[in-house]
C-alpha cells in the first residue's frame, strides 16, 4: 500500500470512529458538531461544461518539461483560466500510450510531458488534481486502455492486455484523489484490410472489449461508489461499432459505465455528395435514440475546428457560432453537459472568433443560474 494511500485510509478509518461517536469537535472550541467526512464528492454536476486536456495540449498550454515551481505555476494559469471559462469538468490525459503522467510503477515517465531523460522529482498529476479541486472542478483520470504507441495497440483479446488495464487502474485509484476513470474510443484499430488486428470480427471485438469494460466497472466501484467510469467513443455509430463499442449492450444495461461522451465533431453545413446536411444534428439524434436506458450523455464538441477551411465541412469557416448553436441543442435535447476537444483550443488564434462567442454566451448562463439561486 502507498504512502499516500495507507494515509487516506486512515483518515477515512478516523472520521468512521468520529461518525459513530456522533459528533466531532473543533480544537479550541466548546461547540459540537454533526460528524462529516470532508472528501471530493465524485459526482459530476447536473451541467457538465468540460474540457480534454490531451497529450499533444501540455506543449500548448506550457506545462512541458518544466521544473516544479514552473509546472505548478502553468497548471494555476491554465486551471484559472478555464475555471473563468466556465469549465468545471477536467479529463486529464494520463496515460496515453503505454506511458504516465505520474510515477508509476510499470509505466515509463510520458515524452508528451518531459523530453526523455528529464523525469521529473515530483508528481504532477497530484500538482494537476490538487489545482483543479481548488478551483471547484472535478479530474478526471483519461487512459488510453490499449494504446502502444499512437499507431500500434495490444493486442485486446489477450488476458495479459485486460490485466494490464485493470493493473494501470488499480495503480491510479490507490494513489490518487482523481474522481473518476475516462476511456476514449481507443479499442480495436479500423476494419479496412491492412490495419492492425483487422480480421478480428465485429461481434467478438464487441464481446472482448465488453469484458474488459466490465472489470474496469467493478474496479472503480470496488474503490468508492462514488467514483465515475465513462467512454468517449466515436461520434460515428457504426465506426465506434465496428471497433468493438457495444453501444446497444451499453446504452441499455448497468454494469458498464456511469456516463457516455460521443464525439461529434461535424458543423451542420456539412457537404454529402454536394448537398449541404445538417450532420451535428442528425447525429446527435441518433445517439439520443440509442439511450434506452438514460445513461447521463455528455456531447463532445469539435472545438479544434473553430474557424479552419475544411472543404467537405464548411460550417467551421462560414460561421463562428457553431459551438454555441451546438451548445444550445445539447440542452434542448435533454443532454446532460458539453465537453470540449481540447483544452489548448479555448486559447488559440484559429478558434477566437468561435470562443468568443461562447463566452458572451456562458457567462450570461453563469449569471443567469447564479441570480436563480440568490433569489431561492
Amino acid at each position: 500500500m502507498s504512502h499516500k494511500n495507507f494515509i487516506r485510509k486512515s483518515v477515512a478509518l478516523l472520521l468512521m470512529v468520529a461518525a459513530l461517536a456522533g459528533y466531532m469537535t473543533i480544537p479550541g472550541q466548546s461547540i459540537l458538531l454533526p460528524a462529516r467526512v470532508d472528501v471530493q464528492a465524485a459526482t459530476l454536476p447536473d451541467d457538465i461544461r468540460g474540457v480534454w486536456i490531451s497529450l499533444f495540449d501540455y506543449k500548448k498550454i506550457g506545462l512541458y518539461n518544466k521544473s516544479e515551481q514552473k509546472f505548478i505555476a502553468g497548471a494555476e494559469a491554465h486551471f484559472k483560466k478555464l475555471k473563468k471559462d466556465g469549465i468545471n469538468t477536467v479529463f486529464c490525459h494520463t496515460v496515453p500510450c503505454n506511458d504516465a503522467i505520474y510515477p508509476s510503477e510499470y509505466l515509463s515517465w510520458s515524452t508528451y510531458m518531459f523530453q526523455a531523460g528529464a523525469e521529473p522529482d515530483y508528481d504532477p498529476l497530484e500538482i494537476l488534481i490538487e489545482t483543479a479541486h481548488k478551483y471547484g472542478m472535478t479530474l478526471h483520470a483519461w487512459i488510453n486502455p490499449y494504446r502502444k504507441t499512437l499507431k500500434t495497440i495490444y493486442d485486446p483479446g489477450k488476458a495479459s492486455s485486460t490485466n494490464r488495464v485493470v493493473r494501470i487502474v488499480k495503480e491510479i485509484l490507490e494513489n490518487y484523489d482523481v474522481d473518476g476513470i475516462h476511456f476514449d474510443d481507443y479499442f480495436y484499430p479500423s476494419r479496412s484490410k491492412g490495419a492492425q488486428l483487422y480480421k478480428v470480427p465485429v461481434s467478438k471485438r464487441k464481446t472482448v472489449i465488453n469484458k474488459m469494460i466490465r472489470k474496469v466497472y467493478k474496479t472503480v466501484k470496488s474503490y468508492d461508489e462514488n467514483l465515475l467510469f465513462g467512454i468517449s467513443p466515436a461520434g460515428v455509430v457504426s465506426y465506434a461499432e465496428s471497433i468493438g463499442c457495444d453501444l446497444k449492450t451499453w446504452l441499455s444495461k448497468d454494469g458498464y459505465m456511469d456516463y457516455i461522451v460521443p464525439q461529434i465533431y461535424w458543423s451542420d453545413q456539412y457537404k454529402i455528395n454536394g448537398k449541404v446536411t445538417t450532420l451535428f444534428t442528425d447525429r446527435l439524434n441518433q445517439w439520443i435514440s440509442l439511450n434506452k436506458n438514460d445513461t447521463p450523455m455528455y456531447i463532445g464538441l469539435g472545438l479544434y475546428r473553430g474557424g479552419t477551411r475544411i472543404s467537405s465541412d464548411i460550417g467551421w469557416h462560414k460561421k463562428n457560432n457553431n459551438i454555441v448553436s451546438q451548445i444550445k441543442k445539447v440542452k434542448r435535447a435533454g443532454c446532460d453537459g458539453f465537453v470540449f476537444f481540447s483544452s489548448a483550443y479555448l486559447y488559440t488564434d484559429s478558434t477566437k472568433k468561435e470562443v468568443k462567442n461562447y463566452r458572451t454566451y456562458i457567462h450570461s448562463l453563469i449569471q443567469e443560474s447564479e441570480e436563480d439561486e440568490t433569489s431561492e
